[in-house]
């Protein structure tokens, strides 16, 4: 498929190393190799292609079948499956005209793609969507909150709300202590817990996986809140040479309310320490969530899904409700 010039189209084995290079240097954590493998075989990797056949960039998808039906998503807990492209335009115009090739591009491939469900959240960096809504997509905003780690550690504090900063004092006040663990058995306790209070669906396996192959260390952080001993609250976080990205957490029944706020804070804290830049939450849909989240002081930051579906299963979906991942 063709977006002014552009062609997207399935990677060649050949291409791995060459699409890993451009998503590390133009991409986030979530297109890397590395990341994407844990979904294998249902990974579905694509090349953006200029007019003369040189790989610029890419995107992936999560392909699998329900009932039968071919469905393209974001894989588990990967709130983004892309774009990435090398921009080589320096004009303005021609800029904004390049990016536009690309949603073109994409949106292409995706409409001619025959798949019955299509539902993807797009790079924080894509705001131009126009390309799916003449195509029939739907383009639904949605928000998430990002810290600037540039900011000194008193400043991190102060920009955050008057509730949260009480509970970290209170936590503190009470004996609660977070500190950095690299075992993560603790972890999956809590958040397998928190899923099951909550009667909410929990992809475990994908978890599992998740940190097998990234265990705390050089690319991701746990931190656990305990009061003697007990674990009451747990937060995961991957990250790469830029970002670090909240990806999962829990707290046990009657933990302290302070728990969850000061395992998250201190994970802040040691993602500045690290030299990152940004601490993004990856955004909730849920009000108390997004409210809880809000509260740590970032900065509110937009993102694009793209949905179609065939008309019979478009108005079926309206009467189910959606997977939290």
């Amino acid at each position: 498929m063709n977006g002014k010039g552009l062609t997207v189209r399935p990677l060649a084995v050949g291409e791995m190393e060459a699409y890993d290079r451009l998503a590390g240097e133009y991409g986030c954590f979530f297109d890397s190799i590395k990341w994407t493998n844990l979904f294998e075989p249902g990974i579905l990797r694509l090349g953006i292609y200029d007019g003369g056949d040189n790989l610029r960039g890419g995107f992936c998808l999560y392909e699998e079948r329900r009932f039968g039906l071919r469905v393209l998503r974001n894989p588990p807990f990967m709130p983004q499956v892309g774009p990435f492209f090398q921009q080589r335009a320096t004009n303005p115009a021609a800029r904004t005209n390049e990016q536009r090739a690309v949603v073109e591009a994409m949106a292409a491939y995706l409409d001619g793609s025959g798949a019955a469900v299509i539902s993807l959240g797009l790079s924080l960096g894509v705001n131009d969507c126009l390309p799916f809504y003449w195509r029939g997509f739907k383009v639904i905003p949605h928000y998430t909150y990002r810290i600037d780690l540039k900011l000194g550690g008193d400043e991190l504090l102060a920009a955050m709300s008057v509730d949260r900063r009480n509970d970290i004092r209170k936590a503190q006040k009470d004996g609660v202590a977070a500190d950095e663990v690299l075992e993560t058995g603790e972890l999956r306790s809590l958040v397998l817990e928190t899923f099951a209070r909550k009667d909410k669906a929990f992809p475990r396996e994908a978890m599992y996986s998740i940190l097998q192959r990234f265990p705390p260390g050089n690319s991701s952080l746990c931190f656990i809140s305990r009061n003697q001993g007990r674990p009451l609250a747990a937060v995961y976080v991957v990250f790469d040479s830029r970002v670090a990205y909240y990806l999962m957490g829990g707290y046990g029944e009657g933990a302290h309310h302070g728990a969850g706020t000061l395992a998250i804070h201190n994970a802040v804290l040691k993602a500045k320490v690290l030299g990152l830049e940004v601490f993004d939450f990856e955004g909730s849909i849920i009000p108390p969530i997004e409210r809880y989240f809000r509260g740590f002081g970032g900065r509110l930051t937009s993102y694009f899904t793209v949905n179609k579906a065939w008309l019979p299963l478009e108005m079926a979906l309206k009467l189910v409700r959606r997977p939290m991942f």
